[in-house]
């Protein structure tokens, strides 16, 4: 496939994605709110200290979630951790401390990555017998609940934050079960081909950086 083409499929994609997440998350009649602390339990972070060597406990840090998902790149190390912080997969980690830009970032845990939770993130527990994960998190991300998390904020001169209690006040409207699953069940058919074709790109990129080497040589 040409470049130009794919990454204008890419941007299709992506653009197709964002519709989705308004059109299909908007409450039908039937759908019932819930207070976010009715959805899930929200739990704070390890408030140890972090060192400089990498040890087996790897804690999530702000800088972790920050492209929207889980960068194990970018992680904290700690001598020691219980291990009731560890992450489980279907948790979400939540940025409550940020720039106002970035507060309500997400990150919602695809698989077991061996980390724990770290400080300065919350930890979003969804209650499975009410609400499927990845539809909590989709929720999360649309744009009617990241402008309610910029607006309960606090705001400082160079941060804001939400603490717990007002995060769990936050209400969203659930459908049935089942009627998530198939929205999930949209979502992901897409996702799913954005990343191949991302991977695909990628892997196109580096191999004309390296012709573009052996041209030179």
């Amino acid at each position: 496939m040409n470049k130009c083409l794919l990454i204008a499929d890419l941007q299709n994609k992506q653009s197709l994605i964002k519709g989705l997440n308004q059109h299909l998350l908007c409450s039908g009649n039937d759908w019932i709110t819930y207070k976010l602390n009715n959805l899930a339990q929200i739990k704070s972070g390890y408030s140890g200290n972090q060192i400089s060597i990498k040890t087996p406990y790897k804690v999530s840090r702000i800088e972790t979630i920050s492209k929207h998902c889980i960068d194990i790149q970018r992680i904290g190390y700690v001598e020691d951790i219980p291990e009731s912080y560890k992450l489980n997969v279907s948790d979400i980690l939540f940025s409550n401390i940020n720039s106002v830009q970035y507060i309500g970032n997400t990150a919602y845990l695809d698989k077991d990555y061996g980390l724990y939770h770290g400080m300065n993130l919350l930890r979003i527990i969804p209650k499975t017998d009410i609400v499927v994960p990845r539809f909590l998190h989709l929720l999360l991300c649309t744009n009617k609940a990241i402008n309610h998390f910029q607006t309960i904020c606090n705001k400082a001169v160079s941060q804001a934050s939400i603490n717990q209690t007002d995060l769990s006040k936050s209400t969203f409207a659930i459908p049935s079960m089942s009627v998530q699953q198939e929205i999930c069940s949209m979502f992901e058919v897409v996702e799913r081909k954005l990343r191949n074709e991302q991977v695909f790109l990628d892997n196109l990129q580096r191999q004309r950086r390296y012709l573009l080497q052996q041209m030179f040589i």
